[in-house]
């Protein structure tokens, strides 16, 4: 009992180091190419900022969900890192040019479809699966649709195509406007659920095993 509350304290605080690596990813990314040539050393910067970050965020998705019990498969995670930061950097490329808030949420609309795939193929690597083993899964679509949403409401706010008056953030921050904290708050959001919800779908035992809640760190996950 001690110990399994031990294994879900520890996977709550790595749902939480995984929402605060992406949110700070994508915050800096943005402010970075939000205002700049994309092609230029901001934008170069920006996006490699986000590998890294993408880079880290899968790490600790494989470590929260399987410990330090198994060998981390590095290639398959810095190779779906790359591909998730090509899906930012193409849905961001999409909405700077897309016309009005239908464009905005087509771009969205796109953006989860691809992300079905992305998120599949990671539940099939950390699980242990061969990574190509599936595409599509009911869990992961769901998780592409809170992703793409909470991403298309945090460009909406913080670019200030939806405006947010000063005075709906109670405690004002140095620096940060209400639309920036709000959209910030509205992506971590996402991003929080999502994370939880992945880890928990990650860690879901077969219908036959004998004990409720998260699986061991050190217990391989079915084949």
């Amino acid at each position: 009992m001690i110990r399994e509350a031990i294994r879900t304290t520890v996977r709550a605080v790595g749902v939480v180091c995984l929402t605060v690596v992406e949110v700070t990813a994508l915050s800096v990314w943005l402010g970075l190419v939000s205002d700049t040539d994309p092609v230029s050393a901001s934008a170069l910067v920006g996006v490699v900022g986000l590998s890294a970050g993408m880079l880290v965020e899968a790490l600790l998705a494989h470590v929260t969900v399987n410990g330090w019990g198994r060998a981390v498969p590095a290639r398959a995670l810095a190779g779906l890192a790359l591909a998730e930061t090509a899906l930012w950097v193409g849905w961001f490329g999409w909405v700077a040019t897309a016309d009005g808030l239908v464009g905005v949420v087509t771009a969205g609309l796109v953006f989860a479809a691809a992300l079905v795939a992305r998120h599949t193929v990671t539940d099939n690597v950390i699980r242990g699966r061969d990574a190509l083993s599936s595409l599509v899964r009911r869990a992961t679509v769901g998780l592409a649709v809170l992703q793409a949403a909470g991403a298309t409401a945090w460009l909406l706010v913080v670019t200030g195509q939806v405006t947010v008056p000063e005075w709906f953030v109670a405690v004002p921050v140095a620096g940060f406007s209400a639309n920036a904290l709000v959209g910030a708050a509205l992506l971590a959001a996402a991003v929080f659920a999502r994370h939880l919800l992945a880890v928990r779908h990650a860690l879901r035992r077969p219908p036959n095993a004998s004990t409720p809640g998260w699986r061991s760190s050190r217990t391989t996950p079915r084949k």
